[in-house]
């Protein structure tokens, strides 16, 4: 049980990168929040980057999984030959659902005492044709069948959309793994991270979601959970907060200006915890500090952080070729040029020239040859897509 931890830990300690933050900046594009935070004073622009990067995840999230698996585990356990022996885990397509699942099991194993099998995967494979053959050297049983607790184990992928890729040879791991699922081996429980958008593709061509137990969607944050969540970082910046719209102030009298403030990010974030992060950082700001009432003749010119109502970027025009592109990057989170253009049919020259304008307008960001969209864009890129069609809700 100890060795099982252990490997979990250093799985975990791996994953500390580009698709795993929170706060994060496009290889040469300078974008929001960036363009925010680069008007802040050094030191507290360091300290106000390095407070979100080591948030961790957000207590509402892990309580909700917990209690999630906590149902079903024991569920499974008072009946190990029930089929519903699967917990899926449903993310927002910008959220590090693999972050989020894996400091939960963490815990959730050490207060269970339960073997874990991790799918050590980190990304997407170079050449995802290969990835049946990964994902059988990973998961093939080597248990038997027999009812001794000994050989119960919990199998997690951390990240289901790091096992396909919308091509035509893509879905084989999917395959796989619903073939490992329907079988109903009454010695295994499956904990599976995903995103929402890739979930509903995968349940439309696959119909996966008859494969499974509980499908669990991370509900969305809370005003109180979010203030309680970040307060931590406003009290290290000792940070304060403007009046709100005048149309707050009437419709919210009896909030202060924090309350007020989280409420209003709670709202256009639509309880996204990476939206709100970004849209946080968005907000921050600096100015003169108040001189004192008593001292009139000294005039301080010290300056504090104040936090103005939060906002969200406004979108530029998409035409359906960007409208295409930014779909598939919300179907698998995060993909390389040539994952891109694979999964829209397109020219890699083609499909590097979108991204490009893309980056130079915010939308989307790109590190260490991985795109992704940025998080502040979410919404109303979400908004965009859902008005023209496109698949995005269960």
């Amino acid at each position: 049980m100890a060795n099982a931890i252990k490997s979990f830990r250093n799985w975990l300690a791996g994953q500390r990168n580009f698709i795993f933050s929170r706060y994060t900046r496009d290889a040469q594009e300078t974008q929001e929040p960036e363009k925010t935070l680069i008007e802040l004073p050094p030191e507290a622009r360091e300290k106000l980057v390095t407070g979100v990067k080591n948030l961790p995840s957000n207590p509402a999230d892990k309580e909700a999984i917990s209690s999630t698996l906590d149902k079903n585990y024991d569920l499974w356990r008072e009946n190990p030959n029930n089929s519903d022996n699967s917990v899926i885990i449903l993310s927002s397509p910008v959220a590090a659902v693999s972050r989020i699942l894996s400091e939960t099991l963490e815990e959730w194993a050490k207060q269970k005492q339960i073997a874990l099998r991790v799918l050590p995967l980190k990304s997407r494979l170079d050449n995802i044709d290969k990835i049946e053959s990964k994902l059988k050297e990973y998961l093939e049983s080597e248990v038997s069948e027999d009812e001794n607790d000994s050989q119960m184990e919990v199998v997690v992928i951390p990240n289901l959309s790091w096992c396909f890729l919308r091509s035509i040879d893509g879905l084989e791991g999917i395959e796989y793994i619903q073939s490992l699922l329907c079988s109903g081996s009454k010695n295994r429980f499956w904990i599976i991270g995903a995103g929402q958008v890739g979930w509903q593709y995968l349940n439309s061509v696959c119909g996966i979601e008859a494969y499974c137990g509980e499908v669990f969607l991370l509900p969305a944050i809370e005003l109180e959970d979010l203030q309680s969540w970040l307060e931590p970082i406003v009290a290290d910046l000792d940070l304060t907060f403007d009046k709100p719209r005048l149309d707050k102030q009437i419709l919210d009298g009896n909030f202060d200006k924090q309350t007020s403030y989280f409420d209003h990010l709670a709202d256009i974030s639509k309880g996204v915890g990476t939206v709100a992060v970004q849209a946080f950082l968005k907000s921050i700001h600096c100015q003169e500090a108040e001189p004192e009432e008593q001292d009139d003749t000294a005039r301080s010119s010290e300056k504090t952080l104040i936090a103005i109502t939060p906002s969200l970027p406004d979108l530029p025009d998409l035409d359906s070729a960007d409208q295409y592109l930014l779909y598939s990057l919300l179907l698998h989170g995060d993909l390389t040029i040539a994952e891109l253009a694979k999964s829209l049919g397109d020219l890699e020259s083609e499909v590097q020239g979108r991204v490009q304008l893309l980056r130079r307008e915010g939308i989307v960001e790109q590190q260490n040859k991985i795109v992704k969209i940025n998080p502040i864009h979410y919404p109303r890129v979400k908004q965009e897509l859902a008005s023209n069609n496109f698949i995005i809700k269960r």
